[in-house]
C-alpha cells in the first residue's frame, strides 16, 4: 500500500511554472483526479503516486524535462544521455567530472561543479534566474536526485554532512529533512550537498544495463532516500503500523524493539527530522488521505481505520494536520 504524501506547495511551485509555459493544468488535475481545493490548501498534501504521475504528464505535455520550471526546457532523454556518456567511468569523482561539461552543453539555465575543501566534497548547482518556488522546487529535487544516482552508481548510500540552499527557510522546511536525511542550512550563498571527498574515489559499480533499469524509475520516486529502509524513520513506522487503526504503542516498547534506549532513539529521530509524535501523525494523516483518495471507503469509515470512533475529532485532526477538511480528497468534491 503507497501512502507517502508530497506537500501541496510543491504541487503549487510546480503548476505555476508550468502554467507559465501554457500547459492546461486544470486539465492535468482533472485527469488525475486531484481536487483544487486541496492543491491551494496551506498545510495539504497529495499522494505521492498522483505526484509522480503530475510530473510525467506535465514533463510529456511540454516535452520538458524540467517540468517547466526553469526558462530554457531540457528535452526529454537529456538526463539518461548524460548518464550513458558517463558511466563507463571508473569513480565516481570522474563521472561527475565527465557529467560536468555535458550539462553546460545541455542547458543554458543551470551550472553545476564540485569543490573539495578540507575533505568534504559540495556538489553545487546554481540556476540562473531570479529566485522563485518553481526555481527552488528545481533546486530541491535536482540536488536530491543527483544524490541518489552517485549513491546507485557506487552501490552504497553515501551519507550527507549538510545540505545548503541559497532561498530562505520555508514553511515547509520539515520536508527538506526527509529528503536529505542531513543538516539543513538556508540562506546560504549556494545550492549544494556536502559529504566526504573519500567517495569521489569510490568506483563506479554500474552497468549499461543496470543504468537502463535506473532509467525507468520516475524522477518524483527517485527522490526517495536511497537507505529509507534503514533510517531509524522507517523501522518506527514499520513498526507501528499495524496499530493505526488502534492505540499507538508507547514509546519505551518502540525504543526495546529496536535495541535502543528511548533517548538513543528519540535523538535519532530528531537527526532525521522529525520525532514519535510526528510519526503517529503523519502515519495517521497519510493513511488517511490514502483511503480518501481510494474512494472506497466513507469519511466515517475512514475515521475508524485511523483509530478514530468519533468523526467531528476526525475531522479537527484532519483539518489541523492538512489545513483541509476530508470531504476535499472526497471524489464526490473532486468531480463537482
Amino acid at each position: 500500500m503507497e501512502i507517502s504524501t508530497v506537500p501541496a506547495v510543491f504541487v503549487r511551485a510546480l503548476l505555476h511554472g508550468a502554467t507559465l509555459k501554457g500547459c492546461d493544468i486544470e486539465a492535468a488535475l482533472e485527469q488525475l483526479d486531484i481536487s483544487r481545493e486541496v492543491v491551494d490548501g496551506a498545510r495539504a498534501r497529495i499522494p505521492a503516486v498522483q505526484y509522480s504521475a503530475l510530473v510525467d504528464l506535465i514533463s510529456a505535455e511540454l516535452n520538458d524535462e524540467y517540468c517547466g520550471l526553469v526558462e530554457q526546457p531540457s528535452r526529454p532523454g537529456t538526463f539518461a544521455l548524460i548518464c550513458y556518456a558517463c558511466i563507463h567511468a571508473p569513480t565516481l569523482g570522474a563521472f561527475i567530472e565527465r557529467a560536468t561539461p555535458f550539462h553546460s552543453v545541455t542547458t543554458d539555465c543551470s551550472v553545476t561543479s564540485v569543490e573539495v575543501v578540507d575533505g568534504i566534497a559540495h556538489y553545487v548547482f546554481a540556476p540562473l534566474g531570479d529566485d522563485s518556488e518553481p526555481q527552488r522546487l528545481l533546486v530541491l529535487s535536482f540536488l536530491a536526485i543527483i544524490h541518489r544516482l552517485a549513491s546507485w552508481l557506487i552501490g552504497q548510500n553515501i551519507p550527507l554532512e549538510s545540505a545548503s540552499f541559497a532561498h530562505p527557510r520555508p514553511e515547509h522546511a520539515a520536508a527538506y529533512n526527509l529528503l536529505y536525511r542531513a543538516p539543513i542550512h538556508f540562506s546560504r550563498n549556494r545550492n549544494c550537498i556536502s559529504f566526504s571527498a573519500n567517495y569521489l574515489d569510490a568506483p563506479i559499480v554500474r552497468s549499461e544495463a543496470d543504468l537502463e533499469a535506473f532509467l525507468k524509475i520516475p524522477g518524483a520516486q527517485l527522490m526517495a532516500s536511497p537507505d529509507e529502509r534503514n533510517s531509524h524513520v522507517a523501522k518506527v513506522t514499520q513498526l507501528i503500523k499495524p496499530s493505526v487503526a488502534d492505540e499507538f504503542p508507547d514509546f519505551e516498547w518502540v525504543a526495546s524493539q529496536l535495541h535502543s534506549t528511548t533517548g538513543t532513539l528519540r535523538r535519532r529521530l530528531r537527526e532525521e527530522g522529525t520525532s514519535y509524535q510526528q510519526l503517529k501523525d503523519d502515519l495517521r494523516r497519510d493513511t488517511a488521505i490514502y483511503n480518501l483518495n481510494r474512494g472506497v471507503m466513507s469519511i466515517e469509515e475512514v475515521a475508524e481505520s485511523i483509530g478514530f470512533s468519533e468523526p467531528t475529532s476526525f475531522f479537527r485532526a484532519f483539518k489541523r494536520w492538512t489545513g483541509v477538511t476530508p470531504r476535499a480528497y472526497t471524489a464526490r468534491e473532486k468531480k463537482s
